[in-house]
């Protein structure tokens, strides 16, 4: 544990029972949220429905770009 983890440890035990119970909660609404891996993938598709939709199916992306740099640096050089 840290100088300053152990310093708020001491500074939230001097507190009243009603004033640690109002720091808690505060912590617990600015902690951050468990990631939800089924909401990211619904993010991805969702941006990836909305470039589809603007410069069509067969835009260049980054697979193809890594395909064409695999490509080029597998033919023989001179």
């Amino acid at each position: 544990m840290s100088a300053l983890e152990q310093e708020i440890i001491d500074k939230i035990r001097k507190l009243d029972a009603n004033q640690q119970k109002q720091i808690l909660q505060h912590i617990e609404s600015i902690k951050p949220k468990e990631f939800d891996a089924d909401e990211w993938f619904r993010q991805v598709e969702e941006f990836r429905s909305a470039l589809r939709g603007k410069y069509g199916i067969g835009h260049v992306n980054a697979q193809g770009l890594l395909d064409e740099l695999r490509e080029e640096a597998s033919w023989p050089r001179e």
